[in-house]
């Protein structure tokens, strides 16, 4: 039997705070035991979030250190737990490292609350970012990470399942020393099968929220492209493409750098009135073609709403095609250069695809894995002249 490994110097507090109804009190060093004879000694407190929270942990006679995802005991959490357990648990009969996805090993109740045990990664994106102050990823390392996130939503689409939370914290850094750049996604705590979407339903953390969640209208899968979109502009720019602080400017800030959805999409959409007004062409005839535009600042305050719109960021794009002139680094060499300008004409054409306002149009993961950007087939031509 192996010794328990060096204890991280940061450990769990005594007690965690309690933050609403329903969070395990977790005291240090308990021991959480499995039906199947598995006892886990909680390690460190790794973060909290609305589900509940997460610990690492020693697997006690193994050199094994695993992550727990503890949700809350309440009715709506637990209820969301049996269907990502049921996610993983279908998941599980794929191939968890060939698609990309965290490896899920067992689930058990521990003091009425549902415990999920998975693999330990490293690093989410997020705090990869933030450790690096912010700095924009290159397009060489932006690349295998578009590269394995489509495999790993290649996959759930043949499984009809919606991600429906793709973001920096839930893109994982499996090592970053000795595998640099290769990712996982984690948490399917929001996930559905596409046959049980509901319109209407609160998903998608704001900043990465398809336009069709906002407007509330059927969803699909594409949901989660729209949101790997953000993420790769995001790790480009080293700041959210939209980081819109309520969901009128969300859809305030999308319109303003890609224009209004298609009228058909408006026409749809159960929550059209929030966010547009709905306008008569000044035209003679008996019929007046209708038409719509985004309500201003001070009607969609004036409008009873208690949230007031806010200027969050960091580069304001008229186009999305103006990415492509930001963060512009000097290449000394010639080839290099014409790589560089290429590199970034297919990386702004796969965003721009991710990015289509109507879902019907927008990339495919298939579509995704075959784009230039990923294959690399523009820049054959140069690459023995380096």
């Amino acid at each position: 039997m192996s010794s328990a490994p060096t204890k991280p110097s940061a450990l769990a507090p005594t007690r965690t705070k309690a933050t609403g109804e329903g969070e395990y009190q977790l005291i240090k060093n308990e021991v959480l035991v499995s039906p199947y004879g598995n006892q886990y000694e909680v390690l460190e407190f790794l973060g909290k979030g609305t589900f509940g929270q997460v610990v690492k942990a020693w697997k006690k006679g193994t050199s094994e250190i695993v992550a727990i995802k503890i949700l809350k005991k309440h009715p709506s959490y637990a209820r969301q737990g049996q269907i990502e357990v049921s996610i993983l648990s279908r998941l599980s009969n794929e191939n968890a490292e060939e698609f990309n996805f965290v490896r899920a090993f067992e689930c058990f109740q521990h003091k009425h609350h549902t415990c999920l045990v998975f693999e330990m990664l490293e690093q989410n994106l997020y705090d990869f970012l933030k450790q690096n102050k912010f700095t924009p990823l290159p397009l060489n390392s932006i690349r295998p990470i578009v590269q394995q996130v489509l495999t790993a939503l290649l996959k759930l689409k043949s499984l009809g399942l919606i991600h429906a939370d793709l973001k920096p914290e839930n893109i994982m850094l499996v090592d970053p020393t000795n595998q640099p750049f290769r990712v996982k996604v984690i948490d399917f705590g929001s996930a559905s099968h596409r046959s049980k979407a509901v319109t209407n339903t609160y998903l998608q953390s704001r900043y990465y929220r398809a336009p069709e969640i906002i407007l509330g209208l059927p969803f699909r899968e594409a949901i989660d492209m729209w949101s790997l979109g953000c993420v790769i502009a995001e790790l480009f720019l080293g700041w959210p493409l939209y980081p819109g602080s309520s969901e009128y400017d969300q859809i305030r800030f999308i319109v303003q750098t890609q224009g209004l959805p298609p009228t058909e999409m408006l026409e749809k959409a159960a929550k059209l009135h929030r966010f547009f007004k709905e306008m008569k062409a000044d035209m003679s005839g008996p019929v007046q073609p209708t038409y719509y535009r985004m309500k201003t600042i001070e009607e969609y305050e004036a409008s009873g709403v208690h949230v007031k719109s806010k200027e969050t960021r960091k580069y304001i794009f008229t186009f999305l095609d103006d990415i492509s002139r930001v963060c512009y680094g000097f290449e000394s060499d010639p080839i290099e250069q014409i790589c560089d300008r290429l590199d970034r004409q297919e990386f702004v054409d796969i965003l721009k695809k991710m990015l289509v306002l109507n879902q019907d149009f927008r990339l495919t993961p298939l579509e995704g894995l075959e784009h230039k950007f990923v294959t690399m087939s523009h820049l054959h031509a140069y690459a023995n002249t380096n």
